[in-house]
């Protein structure tokens, strides 16, 4: 028997996952680290965590076929990056999001433009040989000033905004959400004459956690067999130790403002990856197929069949990991990024209402959804024109 439990996971000195280079890719042996540990990753911590209690518990040390059997039942569901005051009790306002690809900085602009897509007048310089994805509407974008690097995190009520169809304002060089990166350098020494060891001199990046004023978690809903998980465990590639703390279930609902965006009807829709998604096909979410020249069918959530306008998507992340358990490294896995947006029209032509928002809120697609991926986040989307 498996129980809902929601947590915070506050890591105590940084975070450091690291990505699938190897160590020797720059003349300096560094390694890199990601921007935030993959749903896969987080997933893994609560095992361990869970597993070495019931390690205690028992009295006993697991082997590897035991850890697979016993840590078996153990889902990640719902995930989300938050940020509060040290101290602070937690609220819906500390969610951070990842910038939608869809949100433009245009040089001098007060506020964030919206790259909306148009249908197209020309072809592509791609193969013709996929008429439906020629046929996918193209990003518009009215100024002609010079777009800007777009930053990496969003807060609740900027992210909230942009799904609700509402003007965002362009924040400060304070006000910017980012975690800060420090270089740690790891030195092995020769016991037997002090000195250092040639073969243990690395270094590898480290994700701040810990601000001035302010500290970030990974907030999670998961699944657990009979109990919940320890005040403390570790994460990452060194596993650095992190402790948990209970967060209240109003953290993974909707925001007010994109139900109420709903309320009156939209005639299409905006759809935010938020966690890598593992589609079968790429980039094309799973559930749609070529017919009458266009991409079509249903999305888990949804009651309704669509088709896609549209698909604005970053390069692909490649997504790998160790299995701790096989003591190998699992296959690596091309996924597609936090941050692309999909954007559709209902077959029946009739509008998308509250009920559809609260379905596709946080709602997972594609493959491997029992480890996090595929979470999306659904908007308004007002058309320009019909096709």
């Amino acid at each position: 028997m498996t129980t809902v439990t929601r947590v915070a996971l506050l890591p105590r000195d940084g975070l450091f996952c690291k990505d699938g280079r190897g160590w020797h890719t720059s003349a300096s042996g560094r390694g890199h680290a990601l921007d935030w540990p993959w749903p896969q990753t987080v997933l893994g911590a609560l095992r361990s965590a869970w597993g070495r209690r019931e390690e205690l518990t028992s009295n006993t040390r697991f082997g590897p076929d035991e850890w697979r059997t016993r840590t078996a039942l153990i889902r990640l569901e719902r995930t989300l990056v938050v940020r509060r005051p040290h101290g602070a009790e937690w609220k819906l306002e500390q969610r951070v999001w990842p910038v939608p690809a869809d949100a433009i900085w245009i040089e001098g602009a007060t506020r964030v433009e919206r790259l909306d897509p148009a249908p197209g007048a020309v072809p592509t310089l791609g193969r013709d040989d996929d008429e439906p994805r020629e046929a996918l509407w193209r990003p518009a974008l009215d100024s002609p000033a010079k777009p800007l690097a777009r930053p990496r995190w969003w807060s609740d009520e900027d992210f909230s905004a942009w799904l609700a169809g509402r003007p965002v304002p362009v924040r400060g060089r304070g006000d910017a959400l980012a975690v800060s990166r420090r270089l740690q350098v790891h030195v092995g020494i020769r016991t037997e004459e002090l000195t250092a060891d040639e073969g243990v001199l690395f270094s590898h990046d480290v994700i701040e956690t810990t601000e001035r004023n302010a500290e970030w978690g990974i907030g999670v809903e998961a699944l657990l067999p009979e109990g919940d998980v320890p005040g403390t465990g570790t994460l990452g590639s060194d596993s650095r130790l992190f402790r948990v703390e209970r967060l209240p279930e109003v953290l993974f609902e909707p925001p007010r403002a994109v139900l109420d965006a709903f309320r009156s009807g939209s005639s299409g829709i905006r759809m935010v990856v938020v966690t890598p998604a593992c589609f079968e096909q790429g980039w094309l979410p799973d559930g749609l197929g070529q017919e009458g020249g266009e991409y079509r069918g249903r999305l888990a959530g949804l009651d309704c069949e669509v088709v896609l306008r549209a698909a604005f998507v970053p390069r692909p992340v490649h997504v790998s990991g160790w299995d701790m358990a096989a003591g190998t490294p699992k296959p690596t896995s091309r996924m597609v990024a936090p941050g692309g947006v999909y954007f559709f029209d209902r077959m029946d032509g009739k509008p998308f209402d509250e009920t559809h928002a609260r379905s596709l809120w946080l709602a997972a697609l594609g493959a491997r959804r029992d480890e996090g991926f595929g979470r999306v986040a659904p908007g308004v989307w007002r058309k320009r024109s019909n096709p």
